[in-house]
């Protein structure tokens, strides 16, 4: 198995580059505590299919909120 279909399941998966449409306004540290953010609340959910949106959005209210755990 590719890497990249190992990973297909994470909650970043398929996500676009930094600082293009909808990341456009962060910052690569900041999309990158994100990823990291929502890998972990997903982890904790018990690793959930289809629900990566859900878990990207908390991340990202988490970090820009200062709201995370340590980084």
């Amino acid at each position: 198995m590719s890497q990249s279909a190992a990973n297909s399941n994470t909650p970043d998966a398929g996500r676009a580059k930094p600082g293009t449409g909808a990341f456009a306004g962060l910052t690569a540290d900041e999309l990158q505590r994100i990823k990291r953010r929502a890998h972990a609340l997903w982890r904790e959910a018990g690793s959930p299919q289809g629900r990566d949106r859900e878990f990207w959005e908390r991340a990202e209210l988490q970090v820009l909120k200062g709201q995370s755990p340590a980084q």
